[in-house]
């Protein structure tokens, strides 16, 4: 179960990265956020990152939840570069 929660948790935090940055605004929401709300999503990814990295070492122990971390972290930021990458189709059956 922890390695579910540290996977969430890690997609998550890189999606409010994704998320943050002006050109994916643009692609995903057809508009750029402002500034303010930009930080606020990015300091919000690298709170989650770092609530992943907390929940893989005190629920693994820290030497293995290391190394559990990384290894979901490569996970969930393929899972973002994938949906990115079909941005297209995953849009066009949103709005069907």
């Amino acid at each position: 179960m922890i390695h579910l929660a540290i996977f969430a948790l890690s997609l998550f935090g890189f999606a409010l990265l994704h998320a943050a940055m002006p050109r994916h605004q643009q692609d995903w929401l057809r508009r750029k956020l402002p500034a303010a709300h930009s930080r606020a999503l990015r300091w919000a990814g690298l709170a989650t990152l770092a609530l992943s990295f907390a929940a893989a070492g005190l629920g693994l122990g820290w030497a293995v939840g290391t190394i559990a971390w990384c290894g979901w972290l490569t996970a969930a930021a393929a899972a973002v570069v994938t949906a990115n990458l079909n941005r297209e189709r995953i849009l066009s059956r949103v709005r069907k």
